[in-house]
């Protein structure tokens, strides 16, 4: 039997079911029928939801700040760094393959799917509470922040994007300009990350954060 002690310890909560833990933490490749593939899928709309609740309760947001927000906190780089940090990513079972960013995302989903089949769904969007805002601050809404400073400053907004390399594997860098001028560069693996990064480099440039 695994010991999950320190996965316990580390998420805030402890399975009756220890068997559902497992799956979560199982790849097709260890085991073609009891993986984490079916959690993944559950988990995967509690985890929308919680953060949808976490974004609601914030007052001031629009529904187009609070969509863009959920994006992403809900993408793969911030759930994959969740995996690793919370023990998922070196607990999980897998035979000739190396974990990807978005098999890391899929184990932090399947063991919410997991809990929420363990203890129900106060206990699992509770331990979505506790653990999303741990994430990287890709969680943060910069775009929304920089416009609402452009608009205030009556300066203009312009962010042109390229994407470089294969179609399945593409990098997009966006470069935004404030009132005409060059403020920031960022890449990502969408136009919606590498912008909300651009943005961050330029409120930093013009000393808003």
């Amino acid at each position: 039997m695994i010991d999950f002690s320190d996965i316990y310890e580390r998420i805030g909560y402890v399975f009756k079911d220890a068997s559902l833990l497992t799956r979560a933490l199982t790849h097709k490749s260890f085991d073609i029928k009891n993986n984490y593939e079916r959690l993944e899928f559950l988990g995967d709309s509690i985890v929308g939801f919680a953060v949808s609740e976490i974004l609601y309760r914030q007052e001031g947001k629009t529904a187009g700040e609070m969509t863009n927000t959920r994006k992403l906190m809900v993408s793969r780089e911030p759930l994959s760094y969740l995996a690793d940090q919370l023990g998922f990513s070196k607990a999980c079972l897998r035979r000739n393959c190396a974990l990807s960013v978005k098999m890391k995302c899929d184990l932090y989903e399947a063991v919410v799917g997991a809990v929420f089949l363990d203890g129900g769904t106060d206990e699992a969007v509770a331990f979505v509470k506790r653990t999303i805002l741990l994430a990287p601050h890709a969680s943060f809404d910069y775009k929304s922040k920089l416009k609402e400073y452009c608009e205030k400053n009556k300066l203009t907004y312009h962010a042109p994007y390229t994407a470089t390399g294969r179609d399945d594997k593409k990098t997009f860098t966006v470069e935004v300009y404030v009132g005409g001028k060059s403020k920031g560069v960022g890449k990502g693996a969408s136009v919606l990350k590498a912008e909300n990064e651009a943005c961050r480099l330029a409120l930093t440039a013009l000393g808003v954060i």
